[in-house]
């Protein structure tokens, strides 16, 4: 059962891996979308750091007071001649005072709660620090991110988003800021300012202000894309190392048993070789039997019907042989046998086929031989036999007999021919050459 599932975890945990991937991007994007909300609310009813201001700093004369209720505060002022855009309102300080602010930057909308009673636009600053700008002391050296509009019923609360603000224009030329250094920034903001607008009449007014809230994702919408994308991207590294070494493993596997198939081969072939050379030799003597004969016997039939190159038979039989084994032993009789074999393929050349016929009787098959040369040949194989000690126990000697092959004649009536002319020798006394009388066609 082990090996069952080992086999369709090699084959599936791709699609596996794939899956649980694409299951927690659709997780984590479902997520996003109805979850992992940020909200931070600042309701100003108890918040301590809010302090009123007028338009004195710039020569104006307008009046402001601040009151406060259980869910909002309140301020009542009255704009008045003396500045060329008389305004009122409220200060309201975050982080610590020096350089320090919150971090509005990471909220997706911001929700304000302020109701005019009375006429015309409501400004709104988010005023941020800028390393480069800011000028430890001068308040009016923080950047002004501002935005104007009309708070109406049906807008309550109005909300916006952090591209909607832009940077005013007259305190980019007031800092002689670089144009370049003169785009929103929320990422420090320190104040918040809430003022009366550009139009609003002179006389009495009052606004009524609740508070902010600031709503956002605890991760970024650009941060859940990289990272996913990140995951995806090294999930599919993954996967190609893992299909590497797979690939490197199912190589070597393959090579291996690519290896030990050719070791087997080349172990049948040598079997197969080893088996067929058997077929054809004498297991004793180790030279040709009749099987392994005939291949030769069919080469020089055809070299002398294509190219007229004699061929002849001499075959030869150990005299008395019968009584050799009957007097020593069989095993005396094959010591014969094995030393007549080494003697003759000492004597023959390596294109003459030694054959062992059957029992003593054996063959020499000559190629691009006459009869007078197979004669010759065999003349010295009698007198080299006669003269060697092949046993110890007594002398051995053969009788032979020579034929020469008549193009187109019968294999059988060749044998017959250097068979008749051994039987001559045997009966003339044995240890003596016969040639067989030579047919020519005409």
């Amino acid at each position: 059962m082990s090996k069952i599932f080992e086999k369709l975890y090699a084959l599936f945990r791709m699609n596996i891996l794939i899956f649980v991937l694409l299951a927690i991007t659709v997780i984590a994007l479902f997520a996003y979308q109805k979850g992992l909300d940020n909200v931070e609310q600042l309701n100003l009813a108890d918040y301590p750091y809010v302090i009123p201001e007028t338009d004195s700093a710039d020569g104006g004369s307008s009046a402001v007071q601040l009151s406060r209720t259980d869910s909002s505060i309140i301020v009542d002022y009255e704009l008045r001649e003396g500045y060329a855009y008389p305004y009122v309102g409220v200060k309201i300080f975050l982080g610590d005072g020096k350089t320090r602010g919150r971090d509005l930057s990471k909220f997706d909308s911001i929700f304000v709660w302020v109701k005019p009673r009375g006429e015309g636009t409501v400004r709104l600053y988010m005023r941020g620090y800028d390393s480069t700008i800011y000028r430890p002391g001068d308040e009016s050296s923080l950047k002004f991110n501002e935005i104007e509009f009309f708070p109406l019923e049906e807008t309550y609360p109005a909300v916006f988003v952090p591209k909607e603000f832009r940077v005013a224009s007259w305190w980019v030329a007031q800092n002689e800021v670089n144009v370049h250094r003169a785009h929103v920034d929320l990422s420090n903001i320190p104040l918040i300012e809430i003022q009366t607008g550009t139009n609003a009449p002179l006389g009495y007014g009052t606004l009524e202000i609740k508070g902010f809230c600031f709503k956002g994702k605890k991760i970024a919408k650009d941060k859940l894309t990289t990272a996913l994308v990140a995951m995806w991207f090294v999930t599919f590294l993954i996967i190609l190392i893992i299909r590497f070494f797979d690939y490197s493993r199912e190589r070597t596997a393959a090579k291996k048993k690519r290896e030990e198939l050719e070791k087997n081969l080349r172990a049948l072939e040598i079997e197969k070789s080893e088996f067929e050379r058997s077929s054809k030799e004498d297991p004793l003597t180790g030279c040709l039997n009749r099987a392994g004969f005939s291949s030769i016997l069919l080469r020089e039939q055809e070299n002398l019907a294509k190219n007229g190159s004699p061929v002849s038979f001499v075959i030869m039989d150990i005299d008395h042989f019968k009584q050799i084994n009957d007097s020593f032993g069989h095993n005396v009789g094959d010591e014969v046998l094995v030393n007549l074999t080494k003697l003759i393929q000492g004597k023959i050349r390596n294109t003459d086929a030694l054959v062992r016929w059957g029992g003593e009787e054996f063959v020499v098959l000559c190629g691009d031989t006459p009869i007078q040369n197979a004669q010759f040949l065999a003349e010295k194989l009698r007198m080299a036999i006669e003269n060697t000690e092949l046993i110890k126990q007594q002398k051995v000697t053969c009788s032979f007999g020579i034929a020469e092959m008549v193009a187109g004649e019968d294999p059988k009536r060749l044998f017959e021919r250097a068979d008749k002319a051994l039987y001559s020798s045997k009966e003339n006394g044995r240890n003596r050459v016969t040639s067989a009388t030579l047919k020519r066609a005409h």
